[in-house]
């Protein structure tokens, strides 16, 4: 059972993951400076439904992938690692519940625009957390240690994917200069979304590889 819930985690994360990938592929075959642009953007146009399926094929997996981690003893259901799987996969689902502000149409920022960025703030440092904690404890594991520190370094290289982001923030708070001017918005969070993504698939290997183990 384990298993099976386990191995439908991973191909739900791998199936979202491509899904986004290859909508981004083709858009910017078609206009290269639309990766200037978060991915959030696709949530208002045509491709509006294919961006939410990969997003949601990422929620649902990663929700799979906490249950099977729980059922495996990986964390407990109380943990820091389990409580931040769960805000990330939140996070995501708010992400396509309520679309991103059209600002072309209203310069004001409204509710759903606020709820949608902070979904989409608490997935990006959820994930970290969540890769990072579970990892941990098991980096010295006799059964576990390869698969906890390439997980590790991975939630790590999370961390620094999000510094300039944290870097463009604290220039907006200290100058007068806004901070998504200080850096390529769409470039930075693309790299960021990336990294993470593949801490996650590094993740629900080593649970599916957990199950294979009993």
């Amino acid at each position: 059972m384990q298993t099976r819930l386990a191995s439908l985690g991973l191909l739900s994360i791998l199936l979202g993951a491509a899904t986004v990938v290859v909508l981004d592929i083709v858009t910017a075959l078609g206009s290269p400076s639309h990766l200037r642009r978060t991915i959030s953007e696709y949530g208002l146009g045509a491709q509006q439904w294919v961006f939410t399926a990969g997003v949601l094929l990422l929620a649902i997996g990663s929700g799979a992938v906490l249950v099977a981690a729980v059922r495996q003893l990986l964390l407990r259901a109380s943990s820091v690692a389990a409580v931040a799987m769960t805000l990330w996969t939140v996070g995501l689902v708010a992400v396509v519940a309520v679309p991103k502000q059209d600002w072309s149409n209203d310069a004001t920022l409204g509710l759903g625009g606020a709820v949608h960025r902070a979904g989409a703030a608490v997935a990006f440092v959820s994930i970290p957390v969540a890769v990072i904690a579970l990892a941990a404890p098991w980096i010295r594991s006799s059964e576990y240690a390869r698969h906890a520190r390439r997980t590790f370094v991975l939630g790590v290289l999370s961390v620094v994917a999000i510094a300039p982001i944290g870097y463009a923030l604290f220039v907006g708070m200290t100058t007068s200069t806004p901070w998504y001017r200080v850096v390529t918005l769409g470039h930075v969070e693309r790299i960021l979304v990336v990294v993470e993504v593949i801490a996650l698939i590094s993740l629900a290997w080593w649970v599916r590889a957990s199950t294979l183990r009993e």
